[in-house]
């Protein structure tokens, strides 16, 4: 399995999530380049099972210097990429120690490099999508395109955007949804007697924590009732939406949280009114679900069908970002208690799609069968 670096992110989580699951059964070799580039949390996560091997000789200084130089090169002669060179050639490598069986990417720099080293190889090679592949760079990823035997997609509309692009014919693109595991029922929320609504999410503006913080004040003004909103997550939105709700006590800011699962559990409602197009499957409806919360999200990507009866739908407004003011009324919907409770009954058989153990094994299955098929 190759990924280039282990961020916080939901690829990453279920990267590490997969690996873990599969090395239960299976000798795993993890290529991780840029290791000491993760979270450390992350990485901590991998199990002691897996074969994890980084160019250990890089320091992260050093490899940014020389990421950066690549970048330039590439920039002058994009025939001539040093980076993607010398990840292929530890790939080799590691191949012909282990001898591997299959090969699983995630991400599109892992996908491009895993290609490119088996390109004349009789070895399988797969790609995860993550919603990475919508709009890749076919002069740059053509290598990709011509050699990937199997894109396997966590959603149904990944798969359609996926079937419009230019595969082999060979390349399987099918359809296996992200497994993911909770922490055990436990919140670090103190009690609260109003409604708590919550999101976790990246600390980007796309994510929608402007819209979600301006909809709770909408429902506060409008219902007069006690109401908390806890943004779970950190980066450059979040700091700024930090100092615009000095005032705002009822707005508590957790920053990040390794164990997103003890805050959520806090949660009586979950949201994510983001407006990125190429939303998968994402890890915080996937939480939501799995700890049992109702959800309110946008209808992007493949959110209308994580959600199911399990949650209420709000469209984008005009200008490309979620509709503010319907995202106040599913809000305002779910102040009812007797609503919620009547979702909330619903939240079980939504996630169990994201069952982690089913995963692994439809991941198994297409392995074995692609094993299979080369030999």
């Amino acid at each position: 399995m190759s990924i280039q670096s282990l961020v916080a992110g939901g690829a990453e989580r279920f990267f590490v999530n997969l690996a873990n699951g599969l090395a239960e059964r299976h000798e795993v070799t993890c290529h991780l380049p840029l290791k000491r580039l993760g979270d450390p949390a992350v990485t901590r996560a991998l199990s002691p099972d897996l074969r994890v091997h980084e160019q250990s000789w890089f320091t992260p200084l050093t490899y940014r210097i020389f990421y950066k130089l690549s970048l330039m090169l590439r920039h002058r002669l994009p025939a001539f990429d040093p980076e993607g060179v010398l990840h292929a050639t530890t790939l080799r490598a590691l191949h012909r120690r282990h001898r591997f069986d299959v090969v699983n990417t995630h991400l599109m720099p892992a996908a491009r490099q895993a290609c490119a080293a088996f390109e004349q190889v009789r070895l399988p090679v797969t790609k995860t999508d993550h919603g990475d592949t919508s709009h890749p760079d076919l002069s740059q990823d053509g290598v990709i395109f011509r050699r990937l035997d199997a894109l396997i997609c966590p959603a149904a509309s990944n798969m359609e955007r996926a079937q419009a692009l230019s595969f082999s014919s060979r390349c399987r693109i099918m359809c296996i949804p992200h497994g993911h595991s909770v922490s055990e029922d436990v919140s670090v929320l103190p009690a609260f007697e109003g409604v708590t609504f919550g999101m976790v999410a990246r600390g980007v503006e796309d994510k929608g924590w402007c819209e979600a913080v301006a909809a709770a004040r909408m429902v506060r003004e409008r219902t007069g009732r006690a109401l908390r909103l806890v943004l779970v997550g950190d980066g450059p939105a979040l700091k700024r939406l930090r100092e615009q709700t000095r005032s705002e006590p009822w707005v508590v800011h957790a920053g990040h949280q390794q164990d997103a699962a003890a805050w959520i559990r806090g949660f009586d409602v979950g949201l994510l009114p983001s407006c990125l197009a190429e939303e998968s499957l994402p890890l915080s409806v996937m939480e939501y679900l799995l700890c049992g919360r109702p959800v309110i999200a946008t209808a992007v990507g493949g959110i209308p069908e994580m959600t199911g009866e399990a949650g209420l739908r709000v469209p984008l407004a005009a200008n490309g970002r979620a509709d503010v003011e319907a995202l106040a009324r599913a809000m305002m919907e779910m102040m009812d208690s007797g609503r919620r409770e009547w979702l909330a009954a619903r939240v079980p058989q939504a996630a169990a799609a994201f069952d982690l153990g089913r995963c692994v094994a439809a991941y198994e299955e297409l392995f074995g069968e692609l094993v299979r098929l080369s030999a």
